[in-house]
């Protein structure tokens, strides 16, 4: 009966460490998406020219941006400036804090000038963003493959301490 103990103490310190990579992971997929929201944003705003209201209610709707929890907070709502639904939505969020950064930015500048000054600010921000999913891809490789070894090795060492 000891050994099966010890066998699932180590198991789960194994998935301890690879919880923690699949976190690092997640981050990943959270920059990347939403850099695929910004040159959403661009297109939307340069080709089809629409306003705040619209393009909130547009992105609100797509299922791709459906895990971004901000996004599903952009319905507008009647009397509300666009900067302060967006300000909201994104102190509500759980996005990562460089990203919420950039995304502040973004949000104290949308609705504010023409549309060639909107664009600018969002080709401003994907670059910043272009540059975040960079760091998080590098953390990523490096922390990942750390708290996974660290979870079977910390499953070793429990496991030993308990023979």
């Amino acid at each position: 009966m000891k050994f099966p103990g010890i066998l699932l103490m180590m198991v789960c310190c194994a998935g301890c460490g690879m919880y923690a990579a699949c976190g690092i992971r997640n981050q990943v997929r959270t920059y990347q998406n939403l850099l695929l929201l910004l040159e959403d944003c661009l297109t939307y705003m340069q080709y089809q020219h629409l306003n705040l209201e619209e393009l909130f209610g547009i992105l609100s709707g797509k299922a791709v941006y459906q895990n971004l929890d901000f996004v599903r907070k952009l319905n507008p709502v009647p009397g509300l400036p666009p900067e302060t639904l967006w300000n909201q939505a994104l102190e509500e969020s759980h996005l990562p804090e460089e990203a919420r950064r950039i995304l502040l930015l973004l949000g104290s500048e949308l609705g504010k000038s023409d549309l060639q000054g909107q664009t600018a600010v969002l080709t401003l921000c994907r670059a910043q963003m272009c540059t975040a999913l960079e760091a998080c891809q590098a953390v990523s490789a490096q922390k990942c493959r750390l708290y996974q070894s660290l979870g079977w090795l910390g499953g070793a060492v429990c496991a030993v301490m308990f023979l």
